[in-house]
């Protein structure tokens, strides 16, 4: 029976699979998320000359992370590879002085729907629900985020406020980090870092590994601690580059999974999740004054 690979990145699939592999496999391993754009060219010789391993070492390593033969591997890979190039193509067209509005608004279109795109192919279901899983079953949601994550961490935890969900999350650091130290495992908590590096981002997270707190990171694919060590890491793709202006792709990529986690977190209880929704709006309106 073919084994369905399809869902799931190749180079998620590597990432998820890096710390099961031998020392000769992570070679490999390391070789194509070094080289992804060309790797899907090579023959299993060239690819086991150019890693620094042997042919045996290609066919062990590709099973191991889920796949039938090279052969699959490559082709899925030279998919992925062929939506990342067209994609590249049409989107990283920047916005210069010279466009007119429409250009610019155009440009802007694409960046959108190409960031929207590559989110959802990045996320693995299997995941999701584990991730709601333990936020459903938390007496408290406490959520972490820093610089433009920390907009995304306060937003998903006003909404679980609103529907009645003990949740919350602070813009000072150090409260953030004072916070983590009252949680329980009973409690969770949810990080935001699109770059997995930022200092406060990981000292939550290991702070809260200590406590045994169930945690949710929302991050890139990398080995940072924060991809390694949370209970559930949701990778988002990594389209910010230096060129950029503003963290416009990390902030639309996060967004999309804040909204899936508090989606998934309320499903259950929609019906009343509606009501509560309606009460508040209608308490809320009150604070509106009439000039």
């Amino acid at each position: 029976m073919r084994k369905e690979v399809v869902s799931l990145s190749c180079l998620i699939q590597i990432k998820e699979g890096y710390s099961l592999l031998s020392k000769n496999e992570k070679k490999v391993a390391d070789y194509i998320l070094s080289h992804p754009l060309e790797v899907y060219d090579y023959s299993v010789q060239q690819l086991a000359e150019s890693s620094g391993t042997s042919p045996s070492c290609i066919i062990r390593f590709v099973k191991k992370i889920g796949f039938e033969s090279y052969t699959q591997f490559r082709l899925i890979l030279a998919k992925e590879s062929e939506r990342q190039l067209m994609s590249s193509d049409e989107l990283i067209e920047e916005v210069t002085k010279s466009d007119s509005i429409p250009e610019m608004l155009q440009k802007f279109k694409n960046f959108n729907i190409n960031t929207i795109n590559k989110t959802f192919e990045n996320l693995d279901e299997v995941k999701i629900k584990k991730a709601v899983d333990i936020l459903r079953k938390a007496k408290k949601i406490f959520v972490v985020g820093e610089g433009t994550s920390s907009l995304v961490a306060q937003d998903l935890s006003h909404k679980f406020i609103l529907v009645g969900i003990d949740s919350c999350c602070h813009s000072d650091a150090h409260t953030q980090l004072t916070q983590v130290n009252d949680l329980t495992p009973e409690d969770a908590i949810v990080i935001f870092s699109y770059s997995g590096s930022t200092q406060l981002a990981n000292f939550a997270l290991k702070r809260a590994n200590e406590l045994n707190v169930p945690s949710v990171s929302v991050t890139q694919i990398s080995k940072s601690y924060l991809a390694r060590k949370a209970t559930v890491p949701i990778y988002v793709p990594a389209l910010e580059t230096e060129r950029k202006i503003g963290s416009v792709a990390s902030r639309i990529s996060t967004s999309i999974v804040s909204d899936i986690l508090y989606l998934g977190t309320v499903q259950k209880n929609i019906d009343q999740i509606k009501e509560k929704v309606t009460e508040t709006r209608k308490l809320l309106s009150q604070l509106k004054v009439d000039i």
